[in-house]
């Protein structure tokens, strides 16, 4: 069962990608898997100006076309304090403040996010009293191997 949180505003630097759920079950469309393994091999996060204590890796899901079913994009990178500096190939963005339902993913990655979306997606189609805003959403990949949570914002 997912927990109700609010959250303040935050701001996030990092690598970002263009795509779809639609193109992410293709593995010849895919282009996550290739995000993430350029933000580890070309060491993204020591280039991260203004990084915040917190060394969480954040995943932002936002710039949604539509719903879960059109274009999104996706950014790789760590909260910070200032989005006065971005290098170059990176992008900036704020996180709004709001109220989200968080979700759990444990277990070996990408599999447990795989079935932790497929359960949001099912979660929202059961309990219509909350809707999704489908302005950020966002995964926090903290310090304990296969622990995530899945931050989904509510409308």
């Amino acid at each position: 069962m997912p927990e109700l949180q609010s959250r303040d505003e935050f701001a996030v630097i990092g690598i970002a990608v263009r795509t779809s759920n639609e193109a992410e079950m293709r593995s010849s469309d895919a282009r996550i898997p290739a995000l993430w393994n350029e933000y580890f091999a070309t060491g993204v996060t020591a280039r991260i100006p203004n990084k915040t204590p917190d060394q969480s890796t954040f995943a932002v899901y936002t710039e949604y076309e539509s719903d879960h079913t059109g274009l999104y994009s996706l950014v790789l990178g760590q909260q910070v304090s200032s989005l006065n500096q971005i290098p170059d190939t990176m992008v900036g963005l704020k996180i709004p403040a709001g109220r989200y339902l968080v979700f759990s993913a444990d277990g070996p990655v990408p599999d447990a996010i795989v079935a932790a979306w497929r359960e949001i997606w099912t979660y929202f189609q059961g309990n219509p009293d909350y809707k999704r805003a489908y302005s950020s959403d966002f995964e926090v990949y903290g310090t304990v191997p296969n622990t995530a949570k899945i931050f989904i914002a509510l409308a």
